[in-house]
């Protein structure tokens, strides 16, 4: 039985009547990486110039957060000015280059909230999302207020996308997802397609079940969204920027940092919480029950956790 009400985990964004989304504006922002979609109560800086940037992963957009936005609303504890944006290269936003870096993200994110008028912020991030937002707070400790960065991509899988075929046996999951990405990419615009074609037969989430704890107990959304936003070109160049990123500067960040994974996630282990807690010593490290990589989706008590700031599990 799924223990997560599909309301809350269903990714459209399409509900008119949804309270928690009401005020959201689409907004586009040029960055110095091309246009950013953003999605954010235009009146909200005029209220507040604390804003909470939401970061997604390598196959997502801002939707992936309509579940944690939807949760915390519920809860009584909404997420204060949010701004749910599709990175460079995923959604709506444009094409990420060759050349971009993490550091170049952060600045393009950082913009987009002065942009819309926001000097400060609290950052969510999801795996490469999580890597992006603890990069923010090292690069703006003055600007960000704190970081929750959920299965953030960490030194065990950035081992892997600098060496993906010597430490293939580290995470021999991400390294192959890195190698048909790689394919895919190659194919171009044939390489969506293709994702697309092995949803029609039903095989892209056996494909995707590493990645959840268990997917049968998910609502259908999940994979379908997965499918339909799927960057294999951007996950590369995702992948090659933060590959090329020195980590050692997270030890620079002296904002509240909370650290959260899944008990059961294939790309972010005990290891890495071993080296966050020698490179970041004052994080708080939580690990998420029933949860795979993407603990903000599948973990019921996680956004309810997060929205009123309790721990989910020791």
């Amino acid at each position: 039985m799924n223990t997560t009400p599909a309301s809350s985990t269903r990714y459209s964004a399409d509900n008119r009547f949804d309270r928690a989304t009401a005020g959201f504006t689409r907004v586009v922002v040029p960055t110095a990486l091309g246009d950013i979609v953003a999605h954010v109560d235009l009146n909200a800086a005029a209220l507040s110039d604390s804003a909470t940037l939401l970061l997604h992963g390598a196959a997502g957009s801002w939707t992936t957060w309509l579940p944690l936005i939807r949760a915390s609303h519920h809860a009584g504890s909404p997420l204060q000015n949010a701004i749910a944006l599709d990175l460079p290269g995923w959604g709506e936003s444009g094409s990420i280059s060759d050349t971009a870096s993490v550091e170049d993200m952060a600045d393009a994110v950082a913009h987009v909230a002065r942009t819309l008028g926001f000097a400060r912020w609290s950052i969510f991030g999801h795996s490469l999302g999580g890597h992006l937002a603890l990069t923010l707070a090292a690069r703006y400790p003055e600007r960000t207020a704190k970081v929750t960065a959920i299965s953030a991509t960490g030194p065990g899988a950035l081992s892997v996308l600098r060496h993906p075929v010597r430490n293939f046996g580290t995470l021999p999951l991400l390294a192959g997802m890195l190698g048909a990405m790689r394919f895919l990419s190659s194919l171009g615009a044939a390489g969506s397609a293709f994702v697309r074609g092995l949803h029609r037969l039903q095989l892209l989430g056996p494909l995707s079940a590493p990645l959840f704890a268990n997917r049968r107990h998910l609502d259908s959304s999940v994979i379908d969204s997965l499918a339909a936003e799927i960057r294999p070109s951007s996950f590369v160049r995702g992948a090659i920027a933060a590959a090329r990123y020195d980590e050692m500067q997270w030890a620079r960040v002296r904002c509240a940092v909370t650290l959260v994974r899944g008990d059961q996630d294939v790309f972010v282990s005990s290891t890495d919480d071993a080296w966050f807690a020698s490179v970041i010593p004052h994080a708080i490290q939580q690990v998420s029950p029933r949860a795979g990589h993407f603990a903000h989706i599948e973990s019921f008590e996680l956004p309810h956790a997060i929205a009123g700031g309790t721990p989910v599990a020791a």
